[in-house]
């Protein structure tokens, strides 16, 4: 019998440099279980380039593609599929992933007095004709239910579709396009008993059989899933509609992976750094005793160097044990959305206690972390002084705060319309970063849908945090983290420094790049928005307007982009904050103290390297060596900043040298997430992220000689 060709794919734009650089662990369970349930009977290829993609259908001409839709990528999904019945009528095509009406998890779609699901999953599959069957269980049981009954149907599509009856685990359109077949949910791997079950492990490793080698080049980060499913229901996650049970691989298997991987990769260029997918890493006990196996894998080959994650809602401790034992190489963030106690009410989710927050702060600090968190605007309930009252805890206990647009995902209670009309939630639509390419003469948009306006927080409100939002993350930089320090000495709260900083900024008088920057980001989140879906395609469709998305005008990470810009303008800003800091809070100050301002801004001016990058030069900088005299012993004082400033008052001499390795290593790093990109400017802004707690990274070396 001739083998089943089977392409499974997680389609990535990277016309301008890719959205996703992870290893697609998701397409690779899928594939290694496949492989298992159907032995010899399969050729199996995965992919993640849009036009490997395309090639593949024209030339290797698959029986059967299985494609993920997540927010990023579902019009490049769905032209995939039209585009490989054209090629082959009767190739199966199949999609499958979150972006879905139902959201994950779902056991049931039906229309209920809440919401219509069933009529939105309708409409989605009708917008999609040339979609055979959406995979609303998960992937790894439900395409193979579909493969089964498509080699039982002779490998004929026509078959299948004729016979008008539902497929476990999926949905499609029936014949008559009236009306959806919904086959029986099929329940995750592993999901009956307790979660320490570990009944993933039936799937093989997609590492380990050498499934995903081809993205083991450094180009790529390394994906794990140590477990699947959620506890916690918040309505703005995809996932908050997943009730199902969590289940797990076991720590063997993953110990086993984690080594492959870096036995893979420990000695080649590229990416350090591996991410573990879980959505709550740390939450359980398992996790721990993984670390354990971890540390093993580290001692023996330095690797990972990074390990990104998304720390648990509960149970912290855990998270600062794997921390400790992983040589404080792991991301220890927190994304606490709203600090307001009638939001988290209305969005299901419950936070730590401030004071558990604060003492999780004192153990970061304790490890020279720089502490995160992830706030959201507009959620219910929220208002304009709600927002800020908690930006103001955070920004005072010396949290780095990050502002997201609440995105109104269709499979997530938010995107819902019971949620809108109870909340009066009012959307726009903007282009998703870097998500837009042209394929085989068709230009393809990601378009999003984001709230702008609540029944508590109108879109000029909306406006006004956002704006601010940029501001309290450019303050919350690590390269600026010693002015906190000094600030907080002095007896100024960061948070009404930021205020005084936006009000300096917000002054007709007042000029500077800083300024420009601001006014910049200020205007471009205004106009990034549209109406509707179509107001945006049509707009992105104009090739004037493509061109500018091309060269990054327009349609970018607004956040990253302008924090890369300000990174670039460092100086300016350190200027600007020591200006406010002279002349907005005076009373702070005497002779004497102005004396530690002077030395303070120097030193933090000739201390980074930033600025000598030079993106746009590929060879060696020039090798510097400057001295820096100071009336006060600033970097001594924030070594020991619990002490009085009078203290440090003392001549001292520090003398710079630029560490060459270090710049050509930086420009090597930005090079390898260009990813098919040119533009250098974006792949920084993407590397700045990555790096952006770390100030030590960006030091220039130096040693006191007096």
């Amino acid at each position: 019998m001739k083998k089943l060709k089977v392409l499974l794919a997680d389609p990535r734009h990277k016309t301008v440099g890719a959205h996703s650089y992870f290893v697609p662990i998701g397409i690779g369970y899928i594939g290694s279980n496949l492989l298992k349930q159907f032995k010899g009977q399969i050729d199996l290829k995965l992919f993640v380039d849009a036009e490997e993609i395309f090639e593949s259908l024209e030339n290797w001409k698959p029986d059967v593609i299985g494609i993920s839709n997540y927010i990023w990528n579902p019009d490049l999904s769905k032209f995939i599929c039209e585009y490989a019945k054209k090629i082959n009528p009767n190739v199966l095509t199949v999609l499958g992933g979150p972006e879905f009406p139902a959201g994950t998890g779902a056991t049931k779609i039906e229309d209920n007095e809440k919401d219509k699901t069933y009529s939105k999953c309708f409409k989605y599959l009708s917008e999609r004709p040339y979609v055979d069957y959406f995979a609303y269980s998960d992937g790894e049981i439900s395409f193979l239910e579909i493969v089964k009954i498509f080699i039982e149907n002779n490998c004929l599509t026509k078959e299948m579709i004729d016979k008008d009856k539902p497929i476990k685990g999926c949905v499609s359109l029936k014949k008559n396009m009236k009306g959806l077949h919904i086959g029986d949910y099929m329940p995750r791997i592993g999901m009956f008993g307790s979660v320490k079950t570990e009944g993933r492990d039936v799937i093989p490793s997609p590492y380990t059989t050498g499934l995903l080698d081809k993205f083991l080049d450094g180009s790529f980060t390394p994906a794990f899933e140590t477990s699947r499913g959620c506890p916690f229901l918040c309505t703005f996650c995809d996932q908050g509609l997943d009730a199902t049970k969590i289940t797990t691989f076991s720590v063997d298997r993953m110990a086993e992976e984690i080594e492959y991987v870096a036995k893979k990769l420990h000695d080649l260029e590229g990416t350090k750094a591996i991410m573990m997918f879980d959505s709550n890493w740390g939450i359980f006990e398992k996790d721990v005793k993984l670390s354990h196996e971890i540390l093993k894998v580290m001692d023996k080959y330095d690797y990972p160097q990074y390990i990104e994650c998304l720390t648990p809602k509960s149970n912290w401790n855990n998270i600062i044990k794997i921390n400790d034992k992983l040589k404080n190489r792991v991301s220890l963030s927190l994304s606490m959305q709203s600090l307001n106690l009638e939001t988290l009410d209305g969005i299901k989710r419950r936070n730590w206690t401030k004071e558990e927050y604060i003492e999780y702060l004192r153990k970061l600090e304790e490890r020279e972390k720089i502490a995160s968190c992830e706030i959201i605007i507009p959620l219910p309930n929220e208002t304009e002084k709600t927002y800020f009252d908690g930006i103001k805890f955070l920004m005072d206990n010396g949290v780095q705060t990050m502002t997201y647009s609440l995105m109104m995902l269709c499979g997530a209670e938010l995107g819902r319309d019971k949620a809108i009309k109870d909340y009066e939630l009012r959307d726009k639509w903007r282009i998703l970063p870097k998500q837009f390419g042209e394929y085989r003469g068709k230009k393809i948009f990601e378009i999003e849908q984001i709230c702008v306006g609540t029944r508590t927080m109108d879109y000029q409100g909306y406006l006004n945090c956002r704006n601010y939002g940029f501001i309290a993350k450019l303050m919350g930089l690590s390269l600026l983290k010693p002015i906190s320090t000094l600030t907080k000495k002095i007896g100024i709260s960061w948070f009404d420094f930021s205020i005084a900083v936006k009000n300096k900024i917000n002054d007709k008088n007042y000029k500077g790049r800083l300024k420009e920057l601001i006014d910049n980001f200020c205007k471009e989140s205004h106009e990034e928005l549209f109406e509707t879906k179509e107001e945006a395609m049509k707009f992105y469709s104009k090739d004037k307007n493509y061109k500018l998305l091309i060269n990054g005008d327009v349609g970018e990470n607004l956040m990253q982009k302008y924090t890369a810009r300000g990174a670039l303008i460092l100086d300016d800003i350190i200027s600007t904050l020591f200006d406010v800091i002279r002349n907005d809070f005076p009373h702070k100050f005497n002779e004497e103290t102005r004396m530690v301002l002077d030395s303070a801004e120097n030193w933090l001016k000739n201390l980074y390297l930033i600025n000598k990058i030079n993106l746009n030069n590929n060879g060696s900088s020039k090798k510097e060596n400057d001295e820096l005299t100071m009336d006060f012993d600033f970097p001594a004082w924030l070594q020991d900043y619990k002490q009085p400033l009078e203290k440090f008052k003392k001549n001292s001499t520090y003398k710079f040298s630029l560490d060459l390795k270090k710049i050509n290593d930086i420009r090597a790093e930005i090079d390898s997430i260009l990813l098919g990109g040119k533009d250098k400017n974006r792949a920084f802004a993407r590397f700045l992220e990555r790096r952006i707690f770390d100030a030590n990274f960006f030091r220039k070396e130096f040693q006191k000689l007096h």
